[in-house]
């Protein structure tokens, strides 16, 4: 029964996630985690996941190969780590708006920071707009993007070389009236 209490816990902990992103909806959504199998630790507090594993919240979806999960002495979620080939994340921010699309060959989410780091391979695109390198971060709350390379990675090595941002422009809302030509 401990080990059913836990995996609760540690399911539940994924709710922050979906809060903090997406649609106010989402979190009052049953959380659904696929997987071909789980090993849950509680001692350490994880819970990890691996075979084509896909968690889906509302508006949510996010898929790897692994997702290790990690929460404090509360239950609440401290990190949650997507593995894959690409991992991929997905939800929809408000009402009426296109989804956040991101996918890495990491995707780590860090709940005290409130922000993704997609690590390899990283892409991420909002509203049309992409970015794309080695390393993209994206802070939630302040709802900055940071690409290139990592804080902590080496100057030197392969792919820690450019990024690609691709902005589209914004739309006028006001157009000037258009003249109609005089009639004699």
């Amino acid at each position: 029964m401990r080990c059913v209490k836990s995996l609760l816990a540690l399911t539940l902990a994924v709710c922050p996630v979906s809060h903090v992103l997406a649609l106010p909806s989402d979190s009052s959504q049953p959380i659904r985690i696929q997987a071909n199998s789980a090993t849950l630790d509680d001692k350490r507090n994880t819970a990890v996941y691996t075979g084509d594993v896909v968690i889906t919240q509302g508006t949510l979806r996010l898929t790897g190969a692994r997702v290790t999960l990690t929460t404090n002495a509360n239950g609440e979620l401290n990190t949650m780590i997507t593995q894959g080939g690409p991992a991929t994340y997905q939800q929809t921010p408000e009402a009426n708006k296109p989804p956040v699309k991101a996918r890495a060959e990491t995707i780590e989410y860090h709940a005290d920071r409130e922000t993704i780091v997609l690590i390899r391979n990283a892409f991420l695109e909002q509203s049309g707009n992409t970015f794309q390198g080695e390393h993209v971060s994206y802070d939630i709350q302040r709802q900055v993007v940071d690409a290139g390379n990592s804080s902590s990675g080496a100057n030197g090595g392969a792919g820690s070389g450019r990024i690609e941002i691709v902005i589209q422009p914004r739309s006028r809302n006001t157009e000037a009236p258009s003249e109609e030509p005089a009639t004699p």
